[in-house]
């Protein structure tokens, strides 16, 4: 029989959808109440005078009770309980047989609604049970009230005949759920690619989202998109354009696991979900296709190149509209600093709530490169990039303490985040080394806050560059680098060092 198969049911063999929301359980309850009342009309109207009428009577008011039992329970009875309320149904349809003293009863019809019952909604295993259970039923009903011209032919006939009905039933069904999966894959599916689509690609990052926040590990997102594709399609053709973006998918295909979810969320835009991973290895991984892409292309005809950006829950947003506003600013600030690099997105990256001038353009650019250093200062350092923004949000929450002004407490915040900065010329054999650093390698490690101003030198970031540079001075004059006192620390740089 062409029904369902085991694989997609529960273990049951239990759709699992018509199951959860009642259906099975409501169409059942039809059946039942429907047999019931047609039964009764055999006791109302003329009968034969052989007929059981309390017997009768009984089933009608058994099959009464379950059919209202099925409406009242019928999104909390479990996945056992409606194939033994079929096989009830079974067993009462061959009692009104019986009891009617009709050779043969007109009621074993109900028989087919059994096998559609059985082929519309369980797989071929649980369908087979109830198939065989009918007609173990109907061979004891024929025995029982003979019908004239022996009871072989009789259940050959019948039986044969509702196995046609269910095979029929079962192949229909079948093919509207083979159409239904290929309309589904087809609505989530980039035909040219054969990646997901944007809406697909929502799907399964709202499924990765719920997923961590019950595991409580870290997703990131990136979001990517291919440098100057305009060019290609100007240039060499859109059959040109579609073949790039085919080899794309398949490079990013090749380079990414199992658990990883690749789409093509618009023209030459791609998205990558990459569930349990942290702030280092996604800006490795990224960092890795983007070389791969650029040395696939390198030999080619048309040179592609393509850029990323990259966001992390929790760090950057808990919804999937804020991790891909996050992802697409620093996609963005990728394009900005010359395309073909990949840019982790920073807390203050847009620029909001930072106490700058938001019409200072070439300022708020500057910044935002020296945002992704610090970043990515901290993935060398700690392979995290969360170290700089908790200083950052502990340095706001001290200045808020104190009273200071909206503009200056974002300026405060905005130096912790950039307060490490000069470790970027540092190297990692001092930054990582596990014994005891000597006193050469702790003259290079003190220089980092000059080295940091020195990066900061821009007319918008000025303040934020004295606190920088002062954040390891001390009140006793002891600290680094030029060993200030007290009165000569500003508090901004205190706090930050705090």
């Amino acid at each position: 029989m062409s029904f369902e198969s085991d694989a997609s049911a529960g273990a049951l063999g239990i759709r699992g959808a018509d199951f959860a929301d009642g259906l099975m359980a409501k169409v059942l309850a039809g059946l039942f109440i429907s047999g019931a009342s047609l039964s009764l009309l055999t006791v109302l109207l003329p009968h034969s005078s052989n007929a059981d009428e309390l017997g009768l009577i009984l089933i009608v008011a058994n099959a009464y009770l379950v059919g209202a039992a099925l409406l009242r329970f019928a999104n909390r009875l479990p996945p056992w309980a409606l194939p033994l309320t079929l096989g009830w149904g079974t067993t009462l349809i061959t009692g009104v047989a019986y009891f009617s003293w009709t050779a043969p009863s007109p009621l074993v019809f109900f028989y087919l609604w059994i096998f559609i019952f059985s082929a519309y909604f369980f797989t071929k295993r649980q369908a087979a049970g109830q198939v065989t259970y009918v007609a173990v039923a109907y061979g004891t009903l024929l025995i029982s009230r003979p019908p004239e011209g022996g009871v072989a032919g009789w259940w050959l006939v019948g039986m044969g005949a509702l196995l046609v009905a269910a095979i029929v039933i079962g192949t229909m069904r079948e093919r509207v759920d083979m159409l239904i999966t290929r309309l589904y894959d087809a609505a989530r599916t980039d035909p040219l690619t054969m990646l997901l689509n944007r809406r697909g690609f929502r799907e399964h990052l709202d499924l990765e989202l719920e997923r961590a926040q019950r595991g409580g590990s870290p997703v990131a997102i990136l979001t990517g998109d291919v440098d100057h594709f305009k060019r290609v399609n100007d240039t060499a053709g859109h059959a040109s354009g579609d073949i790039v973006l085919r080899r794309l998918a398949t490079l990013m295909g090749e380079h990414s696991q199992a658990t990883d979810t690749i789409a093509r969320v618009g023209g030459e835009e791609f998205a990558v979900i990459l569930p349990g991973t942290a702030a280092g290895d996604a800006f490795k991984y990224a960092e890795a296709l983007r070389q791969v892409v650029r040395n696939d292309f390198a030999s080619g005809r048309v040179q592609i190149t393509i850029s990323f950006g990259v966001s992390l829950n929790p760090e950057h947003g808990h919804s999937a509209a804020a991790l891909l506003r996050a992802a697409d600013e620093a996609l963005y600030r990728a394009k900005e600093d010359g395309r073909n690099r990949t840019v982790l997105h920073s807390a203050a990256m847009s620029m909001e709530g930072l106490g700058g001038a938001p019409q200072d353009v070439e300022g708020d650019r500057f910044l935002a490169v020296m945002l992704s250093v610090a970043d990515i200062v901290d993935l060398r350092f700690s392979g995290s990039a969360r170290h700089s923004e908790t200083v950052g949000r502990y340095a706001e929450m001290t200045a808020r303490q104190l009273g200071f002004s909206e503009n200056r407490v974002n300026r405060i915040r905005l130096a912790g985040m950039l307060h490490d900065i000069g470790k970027v010329g540092v190297p990692d054999a001092i930054l990582h080394k596990p014994s005891k650093l000597d006193s050469e390698e702790v003259a290079t490690i003190r220089r980092h806050p000059e080295l940091g101003a020195n990066i900061l030198e821009h007319p918008s970031l000025a303040d934020v560059r004295r606190w920088v540079e002062a954040h390891h001075e001390r009140p006793d004059g002891k600290g680094y680098p030029r060993g200030l006192s007290a009165p000569n620390i500003e508090i901004e740089a205190k706090i930050v060092a705090v």
